[in-house]
């Protein structure tokens, strides 16, 4: 298969960079190629492509809430050009979406066919994805994904073991139940959804509900077994309502059900806490080699 893969210099990106051997791959970084700038589609899509994944994104939810138009540039009207173009050539498109496009307002699994309610300006900009592209591009592949975390992150689960190995108190906010996802998972399933020639929308996370309390003191726990010595002594949760206006806006509840996934291809996404094992080892390869 021929890909073209928008941005690749970010946290899945760098990922999904890795992840498709016996392809043949064009993965740009956002300097390579805007998806804002029509004059370099034009370039791009002049040459066939049998699947476009679009991995470019503002992610910064605060930045998102500051800055609706321009945000919106990148994240809603950009990926639904990319769909047109998608459909004119024949091409599967790919897009992210994610668990922000809930409220949060119960407490059950979410699955592919409960409606959307999203609270903020990413989660709307994600919302209208999930309900534009595939009237625009009926070969299209939507994978929402949540709380993604992975080498190179910014994400607060990227950077927790990091945190704890320079720390000594870690302070993390409470009482918000999710899903998690590493990146390595999320591009090995996109690869496997997008080889099979599958369409329509996917939820994309590693199995088993959480909290951001609950992951950090998970990754402690793993930490301290790995003998990687953190040196984190206290975690400090502080309620997320508390932790400024913003922070209402983002779902108090938002794990997704994997049911789909796993039934197209059994048994599904690893649990979370092997994830977040598999995740710890990487990160103390690479912590091992900067020692060297």
């Amino acid at each position: 298969m021929k890909i073209l893969l928008f941005g690749a210099g970010g946290l899945l990106g760098s990922y999904l960079s890795r992840e498709w051997s016996g392809h043949e791959l064009t993965a740009l970084t956002h300097g390579e190629a805007n998806i804002t700038d029509a004059a370099r589609l034009d370039e791009l899509f002049a040459q066939p492509w049998d699947a476009v994944i679009n991995a470019a994104a503002i992610c910064d939810f605060d930045a998102c809430e500051k800055d609706p138009a321009g945000s919106g540039r990148i994240n809603r009207d950009a990926p639904l050009d990319l769909a047109r173009r998608c459909a004119a050539a024949n091409a599967l498109f790919v897009q992210y979406s994610s668990d922000y496009v809930f409220a949060g307002d119960t407490d059950r699994l979410l699955t592919e066919a409960d409606i959307p309610l999203p609270l903020s300006v990413y989660g709307n900009q994600k919302a209208d994805l999930e309900k534009l592209l595939p009237g625009l591009c009926p070969r299209s592949l939507i994978l929402r994904v949540s709380w993604l975390y992975g080498l190179g992150g910014k994400t607060f689960m990227s950077r927790m073991p990091d945190l704890l190995s320079t720390e000594s108190t870690l302070r993390t906010a409470a009482g918000k139940k999710g899903c998690c996802l590493y990146a390595a998972d999320g591009a090995f399933w996109t690869r496997r959804l997008v080889e099979a020639g599958h369409t329509g929308l996917f939820n994309l996370v590693n199995t088993g509900q959480t909290s951001w309390e609950n992951f950090a003191r998970t990754t402690l726990a793993e930490m301290t077994s790995l003998g990687l010595a953190p040196t984190v002594r206290s975690i400090e949760e502080v309620p997320y309502e508390q932790l400024g206006p913003g922070w209402c806006k983002r779902p108090r509840y938002s794990c997704l059900d994997t049911k789909k996934l796993a039934g197209a291809f059994p048994p599904g996404p690893r649990p979370w806490p092997e994830a977040l094992g598999a995740y710890l080892a990487e990160w103390k390869s690479v912590a091992a080699s900067r020692t060297v």
